[in-house]
């Protein structure tokens, strides 16, 4: 019975939120800030062994997100800046551009690092991120991503009707 109630007051409280939340998107969104951290456990979630990257780090510029490390390949270690700029937003998947990458442009590496899916593809030279995987976005049960900025070192994402 104890069970029980406990189980119909987490399904009003769930459906107080929602309220809540459908409230808010309504009149204009709620913006979410996603921090560096946050993008690291994302992709260290998905990264495995056998990708041998290493170092990962994620930083954010003025309307940049650079992402460094270094990847061995044939026994080399080769190390690796790619900076991306949030180029559109496709339901709850955030598009980015890749505006620079040192010291090479190569297929290899835009895939071994951004090709995990379903998080994150990538094709068309354009890496593809499912905010859907981050938690804070997660609690959020409708809507869709309407902008989308990087300030004060977040990136920040209106989610609304």
């Amino acid at each position: 019975m104890k069970e029980w109630i406990q189980r119909k007051f987490q399904q009003v409280a769930n459906d107080e939120r929602t309220l809540k939340a459908k409230e808010k998107l309504a009149d204009g969104g709620i913006t979410v800030p996603i921090s560096a951290a946050m993008l690291m456990r994302l992709f260290q979630r998905q990264l495995k062994k056998q990708d041998q990257i290493q170092n990962l780090s994620i930083i954010f510029q003025e309307n940049i997100i650079e992402v460094k490390g270094s990847v061995h390949k044939y026994l080399l270690k080769i190390p690796f800046q790619i900076k991306l700029e949030p180029s559109s937003a496709n339901g709850r998947v955030l598009l980015f551009q890749i505006h620079e990458m040192k010291p090479t442009n190569r297929d290899f590496l835009k895939k071994r690092l951004f090709d995990k899916p379903p998080v994150t593809t990538y094709k068309n030279g354009q890496i593809h991120i499912d905010l859907n995987e981050i938690d804070k976005v997660k609690l959020i049960p409708i809507g869709t991503i309407k902008q989308f900025s990087i300030q004060d070192n977040k990136l920040r994402v209106k989610i609304g009707m």
